[in-house]
């Protein structure tokens, strides 16, 4: 598939492995479940050009820094961290252990969104399939994107790498807006981190946000936050996945320059997984 499409390497999601690890409640068998997770990812995906991601027991956090260092010297490049199951948002200092080694290491902590357990977030109101995969996967990333944001993650931790994933990236303009003006009215109380305002964290930062295909609103995300911030994702092998149309779609578009084409599918990508 990869020769085929003219791709030179991808990193890999464990969606259930990664759901799973993030709801055990019990210390030792998260701990336990993550090893076993990692392990197998790096002995039997791991490849020159496969990046399984691995994942964490983040109610731990410790034990999530120490299973980070293991897992890096095995070869792991990356962790997936589900939006579900955690105790507090992803920007406060309860985690800061495993930004601290992730940092340390270089290596990425990637926020994938979910459908699981979405009654986390309010889904439970709602009565069909559609309406919960279009809400909940948002409203988990989004979630967890607000408190990195307002703790200043980015200014904290600033080579850490961060991605937040499977929600397109057209909703970037309108939410920094809005996190712009609460932090105009309500900064020295509630975003006491930040030294600018959040839009302006964002583009400094390395937090990168996938895109699958064109999106309608594309080229004004671009205009707002800057292409060196967007990679390329086939969504693969979910059931909605548009590959490799979407692939195709990006490379041929002509509402993106050749430079932006090129961040997109390829430098983002490298810069992100620090290969």
């Amino acid at each position: 598939m990869l020769d085929e499409n003219g791709i030179a390497g991808a990193a890999l999601f464990s969606s259930l492995g990664a759901a799973s690890v993030c709801t055990i409640q019990v210390p030792e068998f998260a701990v336990a479940a993550a090893r076993a997770c990692n392990t197998h990812f790096a002995e039997d995906y791991a490849s020159d050009r496969l990046r399984p991601m691995g994942v964490l027991p983040m109610r731990e956090p410790l034990a999530a820094a120490e299973e980070l260092e293991r897992a890096a010297e095995l070869g792991i490049v990356g962790f997936e961290i589900m939006p579900i199951g955690l105790p507090f948002g992803l920007g406060d200092p309860f985690y800061d252990p495993v930004y601290h080694a992730a940092e340390r290491l270089g290596v990425t902590i990637c926020v994938h969104g979910t459908r699981l357990a979405a009654h986390e977030f309010g889904a439970n109101v709602l009565r069909n399939f559609s309406e919960v995969h279009s809400y909940a996967f948002p409203a988990g990333v989004i979630l967890h994107f607000t408190s990195v944001m307002t703790h200043g993650l980015p200014i904290r931790f600033p080579k850490l790498r961060l991605a937040f994933l499977e929600i397109g990236c057209t909703w970037l303009p309108y939410y920094l807006d809005r996190l712009d003006e609460h932090y105009e009215k309500r900064g020295p109380t509630d975003m006491a981190s930040l030294t600018c305002r959040p839009s302006d964290m964002f583009r400094r930062s390395n937090i990168w946000v996938s895109l699958e295909g064109i999106e309608s609103m594309l080229v004004q995300t671009v205009d707002y936050v800057g292409a060196a911030h967007l990679i390329y994702a086939t969504d693969l092998p979910h059931w909605d996945t548009e590959f490799p149309g979407n692939l195709h779609e990006i490379r041929t578009t002509d509402v993106l320059s050749p430079e932006f084409k090129k961040l997109i599918l390829h430098d983002n990508a490298k810069a992100l997984y620090g290969v």
